[in-house]
């Protein structure tokens, strides 16, 4: 739907500009009432693994998971990702396979357990969705192997962990949610939080393998406009006067609450956003200027570990707002060099002379829209699934 498309959009450029209530260290965990829900409503015929923990020699060569995916062969006669790519490929696979299986076991280890179930064999509960997932990855690989060039495999690279990385997000959540019974009203809740949960889980570890790809095997993103560009903005505020930058928020806030995504917006969470945006525009009491600071050295994070190729664990919102960025520098890496150059002179103008802005930023809007109309619908939906999570964690009062 087209106000997705804005959703994108708007957060593309201004990722927390509307999130003062952010806590840019927090975390996503299940509430008691959330996980009551869950526990009661998740379909009785499901499979329940018994609690216990991994044998002290544990070794990933005899786990049940990394053997599964590797005699798959998933680079069988792909030049692609042969030889040492190979094995990079399959622990990737296999972590996002834990990370999703960590999730169903939390879940099902808040259920009562009888004395009978006790005595079943742990079983892997994602198993037969994991053997799903692994034969749409060997069509994807095949397909990515005869488009691959020495030029091209960086950003081929990025491409096949981004949409691995879908496939299992949403791999998960149909899995989950086909298996939800109760009342429309509480699946939705739990829906709701589950989609959440495996968002979160799913970009963490693409965040970490991609820059792992970059280290480690020297297969590196060669642009990043998005990111270089939302940093370069942000740091224009340091030596901004407050009402400056008040004026610049309103700018925003008026293109934003123009574009057809606000009004599709489920009425608590646009009253909720339109508050934060007439607070930091307009009220006295939130301090703009310090809230996109605050953003701008989250940004700064981002190139530092692009420089430095080494991941650093962040909080919930923050991995959000990374891999989001991450996903708009893929976009934009097939454009010419500098695509923000137009909008961020007329910025600059503005800041100086306090020339018109808002045409400018209603301009910016419809290129970033044009630019994700060119997303693949698998890429596509996985911004939104984004985005969508990190407004409902941020902004919506009733996260």
């Amino acid at each position: 739907m087209s106000y997705q498309k804005y959703l994108v959009a708007v957060f593309a450029l201004f990722p927390l500009t509307d999130a003062v209530k952010v806590n840019m260290q927090g975390s996503l965990s299940f509430g008691k009432e959330v996980m009551d829900t869950l526990t009661r409503y998740i379909g009785t015929n499901y499979a329940l693994p018994v609690s216990g923990r991994r044998s002290m020699s544990y070794s990933k060569e005899t786990d049940v998971l990394y053997i599964i995916i590797k005699s798959t062969y998933l680079c069988r006669d792909l030049q692609f990702c042969d030889g040492i790519l190979e094995k990079f490929l399959n622990d990737y696979v296999m972590y996002l396979t834990k990370s999703i299986e960590s999730i169903f076991e939390e879940i099902l280890s808040q259920r009562e357990v009888n004395d009978e179930e006790s005595q079943v064999v742990k079983q892997l509960i994602f198993e037969e969705e994991l053997k799903k997932c692994l034969r749409e990855i060997r069509k994807l690989l095949r397909t990515i192997n005869l488009k691959s060039t020495q030029e091209s495999g960086p950003y081929l690279w990025i491409e096949v962990i981004k949409k691995i990385s879908l496939m299992f997000q949403t791999a998960a959540i149909m899995f989950a949610v086909d298996r939800l019974e109760g009342t429309e009203t509480d699946i939705d809740v739990v829906t709701k939080k589950l989609t959440q949960k495996f968002v979160i889980a799913t970009v963490t570890v693409e965040s970490k393998y991609e820059v792992k790809l970059c280290s480690e095997y020297e297969i590196c993103s060669k642009s990043y406009e998005c990111t270089k560009s939302l940093n370069i903005l942000l740091s224009s505020f340091k030596d901004m006067e407050d009402e400056k930058v008040k004026n610049f928020i309103r700018y925003v806030s008026e293109a934003f609450l123009d574009t057809k995504f606000y009004n599709q917006l489920s009425e608590v969470t646009a009253n909720e956003m339109q508050i934060i945006l007439n607070d930091m525009a307009y009220s006295d009491n939130v301090p703009a200027k310090e809230v996109l600071l605050t953003i701008q050295k989250t940004i700064e994070e981002r190139l530092n570990s692009i420089t430095t190729k080494t991941y650093t664990a962040n909080g919930r919102d923050v991995e959000l707002v990374h891999v989001i960025l991450s996903d708009m520098d893929h976009l934009y890496s097939k454009r010419k060099v500098d695509p923000f150059h137009s909008f961020l002179s007329n910025f600059f103008e503005w800041s100086r002379s306090g020339a018109k802005l808002g045409t400018h930023v209603r301009t910016l809007l419809t290129d970033i829209e044009d630019q994700l109309n060119e997303l693949s619908d698998d890429l596509f939906l996985k911004l939104v699934n984004e985005v969508k999570t990190f407004l409902e964690i941020t902004v919506d009062p009733e996260k």
